[in-house]
């Protein structure tokens, strides 16, 4: 995993880079922002399909999406994990 945070409008990213579970990059990255210990986060399976993320977007799988993107919440963070391996997050606020 590689990581690179922008505080222009508060939007981190982090780039999976094949190294690992896309998951556990996704929860890596909210624990980090978080500063909260991955197993103190709530399951990410309460919040998406945890294997079909995983399958859908490796990045080292020749079948891969070659263009896409899936949006949901976790962890008080709007994710949002593009086909290129890189995720955005960014704080919720209390109308999302």
């Amino acid at each position: 995993m590689s990581t690179a945070t922008t505080d222009h409008e508060e939007i981190h990213h982090v780039h999976h880079d094949g190294d690992g579970r896309l998951s556990d990059t996704l929860v890596d990255a909210v624990a980090d922002l978080t500063d909260t210990a991955p197993a103190d986060l709530p399951p990410l399976e309460t919040r998406i399909n945890v294997t079909a993320l995983d399958a859908l977007w490796d990045t080292d799988a020749p079948d891969r999406p070659s263009a896409g993107c899936l949006t949901f919440t976790y962890g008080g963070y709007v994710v949002v994990v593009r086909s290129t391996g890189t995720v955005f997050l960014r704080e919720t606020t209390d109308t999302e």
